[in-house]
């Protein structure tokens, strides 16, 4: 049963991301010149770079502004998932150069970076991620209430869904907290073969981004970012 409005959503296409996998610069000029066409985002996931806990500060910069030139007039996302000591710095290294971070919501400097990023006109998503459950829609919701307290610019939330029920439960706790009069902008995404129409539909329940795959998947039920823009082309046509 539906226990949100949905009339107060506001319901759109969500922008297509392609999270890059890519383990050196030449795989990620491969996945870039594949279905360019298809995708207004890119995410760098610099935790599938090879060697990059190694770069130093300059090096790490350079390598960056090469995947910024290459992405071309595309917004540049970079992402970060392993141990926190190279995250930090990866995250810190990107200020001023990439247009968003992803800060996960629950590393204790959070707030801190995300002060930080703004001084450096650079946009935050600050995300929530749990690789083996879903939420109840009642926590999905209170976790992008908590979140939004970080003054990010995206709230994002990534769960696994192990069933079909799954999918409902994050959809509708995205829906439950954009019943707030000024909600800040979500990005909801049900990992797993589960949660595969959650890459689709999820415009539906006020996401405003859906990531797809170049090489190789960065997420579990990730979709080639090609395939994800043909199924959004026919699921939004008549919207």
């Amino acid at each position: 049963m539906v226990f949100f409005n949905e009339k107060k959503i506001t319901k759109k296409r969500p922008e297509i991301c392609l999270s890059l996998s890519g383990h050196n610069l030449d795989e990620i000029a491969e996945e870039l010149e594949t279905g360019e066409d298809c995708f207004s985002l890119v995410e760098w996931r610099a935790d599938m770079f090879d060697g990059i806990g190694e770069l130093s500060k300059e090096d790490f910069q350079d390598k960056l502004k090469t995947v910024k030139r290459m992405s071309g007039v595309r917004r540049l996302i970079v992402c970060y998932k392993g141990d926190g000591v190279t995250s930090d710095r990866v995250v810190r290294w990107s200020f001023g150069i990439a247009d968003i971070v992803d800060i996960d919501f629950e590393d204790p400097k959070t707030d801190r970076l995300i002060r930080e990023a703004h001084r450096r006109r650079t946009k935050v998503i600050v995300s929530y991620h749990d690789d083996e459950k879903m939420p109840s829609k009642g926590e999905i919701a209170e976790l992008y209430l908590r979140m939004e307290k970080t003054g990010a610019d995206y709230l994002k939330l990534a769960a696994t869904a192990n069933t079909e029920t799954d999918t409902y439960e994050l959809l509708e706790g995205a829906a439950a907290y954009m019943q707030l009069k000024k909600p800040s902008p979500i990005i909801a995404v049900a990992m797993g073969e589960e949660g595969q129409v959650s890459r689709i539909c999820a415009g539906d329940f006020g996401s405003r981004i859906s990531y797809g795959s170049g090489k190789q998947p960065t997420a579990a039920g990730q979709i080639d970012v090609c395939r994800l823009a043909k199924y959004m082309d026919a699921y939004y046509k008549d919207k």
